[in-house]
């Protein structure tokens, strides 16, 4: 046998180990970094479709309806109504998961031609008491600008039968500084976190968050979690989600050059510190506008409620728009499977999950409604 003969042997043997150890090392490398992907319970593989379920059931005769599971299991809404002159900030329960309301009650109520009363957020404590956020602020008549803005907090030991006042966590008394929209999370190390949207100039707004360590006695200073490195966007009417553990989403619209957009940004801290914006969001057509969104988690998919006028290009924003929502199973990193959920004219749509796969998508379409949308 010549030197040939016997060299090729052993070097086809190296060379088919080599191979062999590359291909193994091939393999771990491929199943780390397919154990790294979270599992269904934070990502599903397959985005959810949305449809509804039945039609939609009054919450009652208001605007701005927003809803809270109780730990008894039962449904409390609120919405903000009217009784002849006052402006009234209306609880209403449902025991049966949305499908019909009882009126139980307000939270507070004012003058409407002397304030502005709206936006109104309610939300479960651990200790079982409930909180409603809203905007309370003074103004000289109904049509002039409010001379001093508040975000108030009032707080319900009876599973919202009856109020008391707990705090204001923001004040302005700059006309120019209006504060708006908040919505209360509970975070997971055990505060209390308010989001809200502020006013820089007409052309400027931040969303801003403070956190409480005594159940929404006493407020951080405001921290802003979007819109601090642009002066030209309106950011405003957040809403935040769990995407799993500490990572957060929050959504939000945002104004530039007279156009609205659903926009988001993330947390990895549970809500300290935030970034990667993204776009949620953009009407279809040309100058149409999305906005006022809304988020939720529901079996790990995330959706987002908004209102948009592509279907009517009115061009007179926030008339002729209907509300619909999209959804997304990667974390918020893609968006789709757009629905229609009301028709026009709707405004200021919210969502309470019901359960792993549904939810109530809450809307003022002549009055507060409600209506079921299941994910499949």
């Amino acid at each position: 046998m010549s030197n040939r003969e016997t060299i090729l042997p052993i070097m086809w043997t190296l060379s088919f180990r080599a191979f062999s150890s590359a291909l193994l090392a091939w393999a771990l490398a491929s199943l780390v970094l397919v154990s790294a992907i979270p599992n269904s319970n934070a990502f599903l593989e397959k985005r959810a479709t949305p449809s509804l379920v039945g039609g939609a059931v009054s919450m009652g005769s208001g605007t701005y309806p927003r809803a809270t599971r109780l730990a008894n299991g039962n449904l409390l809404g609120v919405f903000t109504g009217h009784s002849g002159d006052n402006t009234v900030l209306t609880t209403v329960r449902s025991t049966d998961n949305g499908a019909s309301w009882t009126q139980i009650g307000s939270i507070a109520t004012e003058v409407t031609n002397t304030h502005d009363l709206d936006n109104p957020f309610v939300l479960q404590l651990p200790n079982g008491h409930v909180l409603a956020a809203f905007r309370n602020h003074d103004r000289a008549s109904s049509a002039a600008r409010p001379t001093i803005f508040r975000i108030t907090v009032c707080q319900s030991t009876d599973n919202g039968a009856t109020w008391t006042f707990l705090s204001t966590p923001a004040t302005e008394t700059n006309s120019v500084n209006g504060i708006w929209e908040p919505f209360l999370r509970n975070a997971n190390d055990g505060t209390l976190q308010l989001y809200y949207s502020r006013e820089n100039s007409a052309s400027d707004q931040d969303s801003l968050m403070r956190s409480s360590t005594d159940g929404g006695a006493t407020w951080s200073s405001a921290k802003t979690i979007s819109g601090g490195d642009l002066t030209d966007a309106r950011d405003g009417m957040t809403g935040v989600a769990t995407i799993s553990g500490n990572n957060l989403i929050a959504v939000f619209e945002t104004g530039q050059n007279g156009i609205f957009t659903v926009n988001s940004v993330t947390s990895s801290d549970d809500g300290k510190t935030w970034g990667n914006r993204r776009r949620v969001y953009t009407a279809t057509g040309s100058n149409n506008n999305a906005g006022a969104p809304q988020i939720v988690q529901v079996g790990g998919n995330l959706v987002v409620s908004f209102m948009t006028d592509e279907d009517t290009s009115l061009h007179q924003w926030i008339t002729g728009a209907d509300a619909k929502l999209v959804v997304s199973s990667d974390g918020g990193a893609t968006w789709g499977n757009k629905i229609t959920v009301s028709a026009v004219q709707s405004n200021w749509p919210g969502m309470v999950d019901i359960d792993s796969s549904s939810l109530l998508f809450m809307v003022d379409h002549n009055g507060a409604k409600a209506q079921r949308v299941a994910l499949s």
